[in-house]
């Protein structure tokens, strides 16, 4: 009876052992690309008290797509990234000749953009 119930103990660590876990990369956690809606931006201006304040007027878009292209209205100046990291991405832009280093933080439904400043700035977008 021992020998049996070691025999299926094995056979059921086997089996969970060698399982892979699938995952879904169109809308996951971690996932950049997609289309997302500009909601919020902060500027500080120098003293510590920036915060995010609501986008007003029309609706401004940025799509990342998976070929590493910025396209849309919300950060017209930029045109191509590179994903450095978790947390970091290179950034191209028309306004300087060499890229920059863009922080980010990303979930299934909300983009948090954080480019270098001298003071405070980012943006804030949702997933469409």
């Amino acid at each position: 009876m021992k020998k049996i119930l070691l025999i299926l103990l094995a056979a059921a660590s086997i089996s969970y052992v060698s399982c892979k876990k699938t995952t879904n990369n169109n809308d996951g956690p971690g996932e950049v690309y997609g289309k997302w809606k500009l909601t919020e931006t902060m500027q500080d201006p120098g003293d510590g008290s920036g915060k995010y304040r609501k986008v007003t007027g029309a609706a401004k878009y940025l799509t990342l797509d998976k070929s590493g292209k910025f396209q849309g209205d919300a950060l017209p100046d930029l045109f191509s990234f590179r994903i450095l990291d978790s947390v970091k991405m290179e950034v191209y832009s028309n306004t300087y000749k060499m890229p920059q280093t863009y922080y980010y933080k990303v979930s299934a439904k909300s983009l948090q953009l954080n480019p270098p400043c001298i003071e405070g700035c980012g943006y804030r977008f949702v997933r469409e």
